[in-house]
């Protein structure tokens, strides 16, 4: 063909077709370039990760939890060594081998033919025997498919006396996991469910080891990579004592009754005592019982409800120190008021019943304190008014939580003329304010609570934030974290009250209704209440604190519930003198060894 003399059209219909023939021919490799570029160079990391995910397999190793210790060092929660055997068929097992693993762990057959048959890496057994352990090592030579792998499971030394306040972990649940696992978790990992197992979860949780396998292309294990070591949680040290402790629990449980007791340093918000009763053992929760953790869930006596930091009662005559205060420094009163008690005080229809039937007759302040007489203070509430009480209420933390460091603690109700409209859509009488002034009615109040409210008396207006930690400390033995006390609010009331209010609590431990605590030449001041209930039995109170001394500020403030005890000072008072005779002991043996120490020193030398 001319090319020269061709037509134009032709010429440009030719070049056409080359064009369109060109772009076929170039189109695959373009293609091609474009797609290699964009999964080697763009998406080529996520792609190696995925391949080297089907090319490996991880293990998860538990790590240790970090120990929790009482105030004196004493072990209150550790892990005890569980060995697990793992069987990983890297390599084709012989006859002998599955023989010797067989006799050594019969219960495992299934698991072991299993792993044969599927080529997959299985658990074996877990909480092995140390004997079986040591024969496996020695064996080693002969049994070249398993892994020995020592884990850590948690203990709670302690058993059920510490409960509520370390709490238990237990197995993360799907909502737990989606949450968290952006945080390292896995999903078989344990984790703090309650008390200070949950608050403190970032300490004392661990960095948890691996084991990495390399495997072939069929999912078959060929060799461990890596044996990735784990790293063990901080350790906490409690402001709990454990004598105190578990006295306080035993005498408790002594009643036979359901109740709760906490104690406070008025120095500083470390609490020493927390107890709620009935409670329960935590090891259930590690044991995977399942049918130990359905009787705790289904006991009527509720052992896992917190009663120290989630029941609200009414806290009785324990409340008529408030009504004094209140009353006393806002001047509407003086501590030389007296009232007449017939033995009941009517209000419109009703009348209010004093625990003395034949009444109090005349009465002045100090004695109804000493002797708490409803009539008194009913009469004091109603001169003061509710707006003052609840004014007062909130000074001293009625209206809030405590903010402990721990988990689910309960907000106490503290009612007013605009509570009860918003609640109840119902105006305020004064039969509310007489009730409220005796600590009945409306208002409740958890034992943490009424255990800072007598710390707040002890040390005359300051109200610090109870706290159970007292430091963390890292395996190295560097501190993480040392507390320092934190003030919520200080009270400004006058002197002569305090002082006042501390001599008529003091009588009533001496002469009074709360004489079931009385220790010879060992001064606590206290107040009894006994709280109506509805549902049965009043419950029994007693607040209280000591060794009341002169420009001291007393060491440790007790709020003592017992659930349908009947009245503070036959069933709540004794346990303080249970409580405080332990604390003397204690105190007499520590000067006796520091004597010694002394003498030692004295005739050694320095």
């Amino acid at each position: 063909m001319d090319w020269e003399n061709a037509p134009y059209i032709l010429k440009q219909r030719l070049q056409k077709n080359i064009s369109t023939i060109t772009y076929i021919l170039l189109s695959p490799p373009i293609l091609l370039y474009v797609l290699i570029f964009y999964y080697q160079i763009i998406r080529g990391e996520y792609y190696y990760n995925i391949a080297e995910q089907n090319r490996l397999r991880i293990y998860t190793l538990n790590a240790p939890r970090g120990n929790i210790y009482d105030i004196k060092g004493n072990i209150l929660a550790d892990n005890r060594p569980s060995v697990t055997i793992f069987y990983y068929p890297i390599r084709e097992p012989n006859p002998n081998e599955i023989k010797t693993l067989l006799t050594l762990l019969p219960q495992s057959k299934e698991k072991l033919f299993f792993a044969i048959r599927t080529k997959k890496i299985l658990q074996l057994a877990d909480a092995v025997d140390r004997k079986i352990v040591f024969k496996l090592l020695s064996m080693k030579h002969r049994i070249s498919n398993i892994f020995i792998s020592t884990e850590f499971k948690r203990r709670y030394i302690e058993n059920e006396n510490f409960s509520h306040i370390i709490g238990y972990i237990g197995e993360l649940t799907l909502n737990e996991y989606n949450m968290l696992k952006s945080k390292g978790y896995n999903y078989s990992d344990y984790i703090g469910k309650q008390g200070i197992e949950k608050s403190y979860e970032e300490y004392l949780r661990g960095k948890n080891g691996a084991l990495i396998i390399e495997v072939d292309a069929k999912g078959n294990p060929t060799k461990i990579l890596k044996d990735l070591k784990l790293s063990g949680g901080d350790n906490l040290f409690l402001t709990i004592d454990s004598d105190l402790q578990n006295i306080a629990r035993k005498s408790l449980a002594s009643t036979g009754k359901n109740g709760a007791i906490v104690g406070i340093d008025p120095n500083n918000g470390a609490v020493r005592i927390l107890v709620s009763y009935k409670d329960f053992d935590p090891n259930v929760f590690i044991s995977l019982s399942k049918d130990e953790r359905k009787k705790l869930l289904q006991d009527r006596n509720l052992p896992l409800f917190n009663r120290a930091l989630q029941g609200l009662y009414p806290p009785g005559s324990t409340f008529k120190i408030l009504t004094s205060i209140a009353a006393l420094n806002e001047n509407l009163v003086s501590t030389e008021a007296k009232y007449f008690c017939s033995g009941g005080f009517k209000l419109g229809n009703k009348i209010f019943k004093c625990w003395e039937k034949n009444g109090h007759k005349s009465i002045d302040f100090f004695n109804a304190i000493r002797l708490s007489c409803n009539v008194f203070f009913i009469n004091l509430g109603l001169k003061t008014d509710i707006d003052k009480i609840e004014t007062y209420a909130k000074m001293f933390n009625f209206d809030s939580t405590t903010e402990i460091d721990l988990p689910f603690e309960a907000k106490n109700i503290c009612p007013s003329k605009k509570w009860k409209k918003e609640k109840f859509k119902s105006i305020w009488y004064d039969g509310d304010t007489a009730s409220v002034s005796i600590g009945q009615g409306y208002i409740t109040a958890t034992p943490i609570q009424m255990a800072l409210f007598a710390s707040a008396i002890a040390n005359k207006g300051t109200i610090y934030k109870p706290y159970v930690v007292e430091k963390i400390v890292d395996k190295n033995g560097n501190i993480m974290y040392q507390h320092t006390p934190v003030k919520k609010n200080y009270i400004k009331i006058k002197p002569e009250i305090w002082n006042f209010i501390h001599k008529s609590m003091i009588e009533v431990v001496n002469s009074g209704t709360g004489y079931a605590a009385y220790i010879p030449n060992f001064k606590i001041a206290g107040k009894t209440g006994t709280a109506q209930n509805p549902h049965g039995e009043d419950h029994a109170w007693f607040i209280c604190f000591g060794p009341v001394e002169e420009n001291k500020i007393p060491d440790l403030a007790l709020a003592i519930l017992v659930e349908h005890g009947g009245k503070g000072g036959a069933v709540a008072a004794p346990i303080a003198k249970e409580i405080f005779t332990t604390y003397i002991k204690n105190k007499n043996l520590n000067i006796e060894l520091k004597q010694k120490f002394y003498r030692e020193t004295q005739e050694y030398g320095d």
